[in-house]
């Protein structure tokens, strides 16, 4: 069950944090504690097992994130603004948006 805890704390640095929303560790266990029990000093040796293990995760003095996001906050919007404004017969721009929207933000806090 230790490799479950290690999955959800990648799986939580992948999907809820980046360089503005950094994660603390008592964060990330109150997170993660309706799953798996857990406390904050083993999210810390597992995010350290992480890193040593190369995964691109960056301490800051307000938590940590994971640095390789495939999008930036501001490419995300570029793209929602882009479809907004474009137009086509074959399906509703509106609904495209919400469906980018809900789908990238949900990725990437935004």
């Amino acid at each position: 069950m230790k490799k479950h805890l290690i999955v959800l704390i990648l799986k939580i640095l992948e999907t809820c944090s980046d360089e503005k929303n950094p994660l603390t560790q008592i964060q990330i266990t109150n997170m993660i504690l309706d799953k798996y029990p857990c406390d904050r000093k083993t999210v810390g040796r597992n995010i350290k097992f992480l890193k040593d293990m190369g995964y691109p995760i960056v301490k800051t003095p307000t938590g940590f994130y994971m640095d390789n996001q495939m999008f930036s906050r501001e490419e995300i919007d570029f793209v929602l603004e882009s479809v907004k404004k474009s137009s086509t017969e074959k399906f509703d721009t509106n609904d495209l948006c919400q469906k980018l929207s809900s789908s990238l933000r949900r990725y990437y806090k935004t």
